[in-house]
């Protein structure tokens, strides 16, 4: 099996365990099915997305056919998606 699944097994795990448990301790509604598969969803692309920033970091290869300006856009891409994923995920809380 890949390691992005299995960090996205854990990942997942840990929100299903500590999601309802911190919603209680703050008496907040109890969560509706929609909202873990969205979480799902997002650390899903959050993982995806680190991934393609740090080939990008890493490739030389891609960063010559990317030129300076598109390495620095996919950067800028990729750590934005990356802190929208994990904002959806921290909503859950």
């Amino acid at each position: 099996m890949n390691i992005k699944l299995y960090v996205w097994m854990g990942v997942m795990i840990v929100v299903l365990i500590l999601a309802p448990l911190v919603r209680k301790m703050h008496q907040k509604n109890a969560l509706e099915a929609q909202d873990f598969v969205v979480a799902g969803f997002a650390m899903g692309g959050a993982i995806a997305l680190s991934k393609v920033g740090i080939k990008v970091i890493i490739d030389t290869k891609l960063q010559t056919e990317l030129d300076w300006d598109g390495t620095v856009a996919l950067c800028i891409s990729c750590a934005l998606g990356i802190y929208f994923s994990f904002k959806e995920v921290i909503k859950l809380f």
